[in-house]
């Protein structure tokens, strides 16, 4: 079966109260009649006999009668399961071998048909491409693949992105060399470590398996040493050595070299001597940069800057290598955390323009749980205020008697004098308070809030809604009901560079952005997938491009590949500078819709989609 027709039994699931014509499933599936008519026959042969029924009066529907929802669920699930594998095997092949190959041979190994052999390589080809590794398919010559080796390489460590199930793709590059030589490779690191005092695990063994097959099946020849530690490269040399004996290999001393350097980098076996002052000088900019977007106190946490001096070094050798590495939790990372994420993703894409370093989406997403565990550690119940009034004790007692009773998390910690004010290191300090212009440089987190000396009720106001966003950072009101939101039912080429392209006629439209926006946000969803789960994606561009914050809402009844993932809605964002918190407020709204939700909404009619999904991001 083909992607399509698994469409067509989720759609009589989920309408299986309903009889559905053919005219309704060749509409919802954007096909004909015909098509639609042999889709199900394929499904009754195929997936399970006679599980769509039909009464020519009435309409096609999904026969509950003869099967339980359970089982028809359980053999839903696991035609996925092998879905994915086979999908996940396909591309291995295709990327581990440097080799065309031709379609009919894919037809013959895997037994599929020509139309789902085609199927497998669009979903390839497009998932491929954020990895800069193009699939090019001709009708004489077959398919292949182009592009860097390390891209490649690259690629074939995240297969795994390819399938929502828990499909391995470490599995399949085990499986490129006989059991038994694996467990000898295994003996033979798993000693030698042992004889250099090197504690280990089964999975860091594993792993260092990995790059090893990698190393003799993809090496490409470089004459840069990758040798970074004297005792990392005695202990490749006698591993290396045990190989070649045990099992007749006839690995050579550019194996020795770069196996030396995944030993230095799993043991932490490097000196960074120099280099560690330049990671020291990032670590600093990231966090500053940071506290000044998310207005947190970052630079006060401990814990996180030596954290993120471990991780970083890590990631800096690896990077100076170009050497990648799988982060299975990328995607729900992205999921869970979105604007930490996007924040993150936009401070170093800044930071790259003098620095040269460029992340991929698995190293910010690991800085992405250092972050949040930041947030998760040092989550406030209490904010702590201090005033500077001009006025003298009386009013200032007056403005600490009313602001203590602002709200219960308040509390005033200080009552500084005018004077005073530039020698004070505002230790846990949260907000100033001050009736009077202060015209000097404050830490960036203090919020400073000037009010009148008898505190009036705006004053009340204003400090209330920094309070709340002090105690919930990620989720305070931004007022998103001031930006324009246009929406688009359907109509539209249900294709990537579709949206993009009539997203681009819209904001040109409205006069929302200036010339080059499109361009960034192609970009960076080039560099990073802006999915954010549950059949939704955000993509955005440079905010220094947009002249006036748009939102675009494009709706799929049917959904549409975007990359690995099918979608249903895409929140297409132009944010000025001045409004990009606000990005924040959507994506905390949006997080509270599951998959379920999101097939309602797209099936609803336009003016009713539409006053849900406004009050829903708008919260």
């Amino acid at each position: 079966m083909i992607e399509r027709q698994i469409k067509l039994i989720e759609l009589l699931r989920n309408n299986r109260s309903d009889y559905l014509k053919s005219d309704d499933i060749a509409s919802y599936l954007n096909i004909s009649n015909r098509t639609a008519r042999t889709d199900i026959k394929i499904i009754n042969n195929q997936f399970m006999p006679e599980v769509i029924g039909n009464i020519k009066s009435k309409g096609y529907f999904l026969n509950t009668t003869r099967y339980s929802l359970e089982d028809i669920d359980n053999q839903l699930s696991n035609y996925l399961h092998q879905d994915g594998k086979l999908l996940i095997k396909i591309a291995y092949q295709l990327l581990m071998y440097s080799k065309s190959v031709l379609i009919s041979e894919l037809m013959e190994q895997f037994q599929l048909s020509k139309k789902e052999i085609l199927d497998y390589m669009s979903r390839i080809q497009m998932w491929c491409e954020k990895y800069e590794v193009n699939i090019i398919i001709k009708r004489k010559t077959g398919i292949r693949v182009t592009g860097n080796e390390k891209d490649i390489n690259n690629a074939i460590l995240h297969l795994n992105q390819l399938s929502k199930q828990h499909h391995r793709v470490e599995d399949l590059i085990l499986n490129e060399l006989p059991k038994a030589h694996i467990q000898i490779i295994k003996q033979i690191i798993e000693t030698n470590l042992s004889v250099h005092d090197i504690r280990t695990s089964h999975l860091q063994i594993e792993q260092l398996v990995i790059h090893l097959i990698l190393i003799l099946k993809r090496q490409s020849i470089s004459e840069e040493s990758w040798n970074i530690n004297d005792e990392s490269l005695v202990i490749s040399n006698e591993i290396i050595k045990g190989i070649n004996q045990r099992l007749g290999y006839h690995l050579n001393t550019q194996t020795v070299h770069l196996f030396s350097f995944f030993i230095s980098y799993h043991f932490n076996k490097f000196d960074l001597g120099f280099e560690k002052v330049f990671i020291e000088s990032y670590i600093q900019q990231l966090i500053t940069k940071m506290e000044q977007k998310m207005h947190l106190k970052f630079g006060s946490d401990n814990v996180l800057k030596d954290n993120l001096l471990a991780h970083f070094s890590r990631t800096y050798l690896r990077i100076m290598k170009e050497v990648y590495l799988n982060n299975p939790l990328t995607g729900e990372i992205k999921i869970l955390y979105p604007y930490v994420f996007n924040v993150l993703y936009d401070i170093i894409h800044e930071l790259a323009k003098d620095t040269g370093i460029n992340l991929s989406e698995d190293e910010i997403a690991f800085l992405t749980i250092h972050f949040q565990a930041s947030i998760d550690r040092n989550e406030e119940s209490q904010v702590n205020i201090a005033i500077c009034c001009y006025y003298g004790l009386g009013i200032s007692q007056l403005l600490e008697t009313k602001i203590s009773k602002v709200n219960q998390h308040v509390k005033v910690i200080d009552i500084l004098r005018f004077e005073d004010i530039e020698n004070d290191a505002f230790e846990n300090i949260d907000i100033l308070i001050t009736t009077h212009d202060i015209n000097m440089q404050l830490p960036q987190y203090l919020d400073v809030i000037k009010v009148s000396p008898l505190f009036s009720e705006d004053d009340q106001f204003k400090l209330n809604r920094i309070v709340k966003g002090k105690l919930n950072p990620i989720s305070k009101n931004n007022g998103l009901n001031e930006i324009p939101v246009t929406i688009v039912n359907n109509d539209f080429i249900q294709t990537i560079p579709g949206v993009f392209e009539m997203a681009h006629q819209i904001l040109n439209n409205y006069k929302a952005i200036s010339s080059g926006y499109i361009e960034t946000a192609l970009n960076r969803e080039k560099a990073s997938s802006t999915y954010i789960g549950n059949s939704m994606t955000m993509p955005h561009g440079d905010p220094t491009k947009v002249l006036n914050s748009h939102i675009i809402i494009f709706k799929s009844n049917n959904g549409f590949y975007w990359k690995e993932h099918k979608v249903k809605l895409v929140f297409f964002l132009a944010i000025a500078k001045p409004d990009i918190h606000l990005m924040k407020q959507m994506m905390q709204n949006l997080s509270l819709l599951d998959e379920e939700d999101i097939h309602q909404l797209a099936h609803l009619e336009e003016t009713a989609f539409q006053n849900k999904i406004l009050k829903l991001i708008k919260g």
